[in-house]
């Protein structure tokens, strides 16, 4: 029986090992560039083409994304409202209103998003409900009776 060396697959596992953690290092702040510099630029840039009256749907949903980043949830939360007047059809852009609402503990104005999205798309509804930020309002009445209304809804 012939032996081969294990020298490439030695060779093949390091490699592959070490663009992993490249990969891992240096993804964040390649992704962090890339999304302040995808549509427009930095907030300040987005914000300039918003004055000018040149932003569409698009933009908005970047510059709510980019705000989200930042922290800033409620001006997030209204980016992406004006992002979907724009584009009524986008169930990301409804996904990330209804996270922003919660995150910036726009409690009340989250409850009426969630029943709009109960009547119109309950699988976002749900998906809401599901996620962290949203799940802290699951305390309350109102908000456990929606969810399953929409968990009810999004079987049909």
């Amino acid at each position: 029986m012939q032996r081969y060396s294990r020298k490439p697959a030695v060779v093949v596992v390091l490699v592959s090992t070490v663009l992993a953690a490249g990969y891992l290092v240096a993804a964040g702040p390649i992704e962090r560039y890339l999304k302040g510099h995808g549509h427009g630029g930095s907030i300040e840039a987005m914000e300039k083409t918003i004055a000018e009256g040149k932003a569409d749907g698009k933009m908005w949903f970047a510059y709510g994304d980019a705000l989200a980043d930042a922290g800033r949830h409620s001006g997030a939360a209204d980016a992406f409202r004006e992002a979907l007047a724009q584009n009524t059809g986008s169930a990301d852009a409804k996904f990330r209103l209804g996270v922003s609402l919660a995150q910036a503990g726009r409690g009340d104005e989250l409850f009426g998003w969630l029943k709009e999205l109960v009547s119109g798309d309950a699988k976002v509804a749900v998906r809401l409900f599901e996620h962290p930020a949203v799940q802290r309002y699951a305390g309350e009445e109102r908000f456990a009776a929606l969810s399953k209304e929409a968990t009810g809804q999004a079987m049909d």
